[in-house]
């Protein structure tokens, strides 16, 4: 006579499929950011596969992840990428371009329902570029976009037009990276109003810990807002970069002179930088007297510049003055400049 399976047994599976029918949703969603954080990366340049030249490294393009449950939200009115210059702070982000979901707003506008005349604030129609399938997003910073705008062809005192049909209409591009300032981004959740139009980043309470992050212990109104340009802030800058020169005589030096701490120095660094420089060089830098401060070596083909920290061979800041500089490349090509430091 065949036994059966014991009691004791059969109760220990059935704890194990109901532990495991309890634990395998929570195990799905730990697999994807916590809501309102947003996964997604920077990079320098344009991926090939948008028809522009991979090495237009005065680009940079953003990745995203797009949250199926956020954009379910009533309240949900898009994605907002930001874009910060030379320091990490998001009291200073520029808003850079909003994507709205199809079909719950109308036209670009601002709050009080007026025409938004900027072009750094521009809005695209989520599901209209991309298919609802799609389940990555992507910016490229700047791209294609702007508007036209009427250009004077004469001013007067003033700065107007010198007379009213003296105007054409030009095509203006945003205003894009620029080599040699460390770039951060951020993207949050953007929110609707009751007229439909995308208003503000959009308002994720927090609720944790029992309310005690609110002013009012279990009020969510008087809570802080989680979907914040902090929380999804790149940790590392982008740079952009020119590409690699085919000569020597182009290379220039940047910022020239250099006074004391310029705005894309890094906190606590200095930094000035060569650009237009060939693939393979030697750089070198001297005193106006002809001592030899630093040499410098560059044998990235992808990249035109080339940064000195403004320290000598030993790791001294250099001093206030006039310096000379030698490029020499490797074809034996050779140029020749000069730089100011003023400390």
């Amino acid at each position: 006579m065949r036994k059966g399976p014991r009691p004791e047994r059969i109760r220990v599976v059935l704890l194990l499929l109901a532990a495991w029918a309890l634990c395998a949703p929570r195990l799905a969603l730990a697999q994807l950011p916590p809501f309102p954080q947003i996964s997604f990366r920077a990079f320098a340049g344009v991926p090939s596969s948008t028809g522009e030249d991979s090495t237009a490294s005065h680009k940079v393009t953003l990745r995203w992840v797009r949250d199926r449950t956020a954009e379910q939200r009533p309240d949900f009115g898009g994605y907002r990428i930001w874009r910060a210059t030379s320091v990490r702070d998001t009291t200073n982000m520029e808003l850079l371009r909003r994507f709205v979901i199809r079909g719950r707003t109308s036209g670009d506008t601002l709050a009080n329902g007026t025409i938004n005349p900027s072009i750094y604030a521009r809005r695209d129609t989520l599901l209209w570029y991309f298919p609802d399938s799609q389940d990555t997003l992507q910016f490229v910073d700047p791209d294609s976009a702007g508007n036209l705008q009427k250009v004077c062809r004469r001013l007067d005192s003033l700065g107007r037009c010198a007379s009213p049909g003296d105007s054409v209409f030009a095509f203006v591009t945003p205003n894009g990276p620029h080599e040699g300032f460390a770039l951060y981004y951020s993207i949050t959740y953007g929110s609707v109003d009751q007229t439909l139009r995308e208003t503000a980043d959009m308002f994720v309470p927090d609720t944790l810990d029992a309310y005690a992050r609110c002013a009012v212990p279990g009020d969510r109104f008087s809570c802080p807002n989680l979907n914040n340009k902090l929380l999804n802030l790149t940790v590392d800058p982008v740079f952009v970069k020119g590409a690699a020169a085919s000569n020597v005589e182009a290379v220039i030096v940047v910022p020239n002179p250099y006074r004391g701490r310029e705005r894309w120095d890094a906190p606590g660094e200095n930094r000035i930088q060569f650009m237009n420089v060939p693939a393979d060089v030697r750089v070198r830098i001297f005193t106006i007297a002809g001592d030899l401060v630093r040499e410098l070596l560059k044998t990235d083909p992808t990249s035109g510049n080339l940064d000195w920290d403004l320290k000598n061979e030993q790791g001294e800041s250099v001093a206030s003055g006039i310096y000379m500089y030698h490029v020499l490349s490797g074809q034996g090509y050779e140029s020749k400049g000069h730089f100011v430091i003023v400390r």
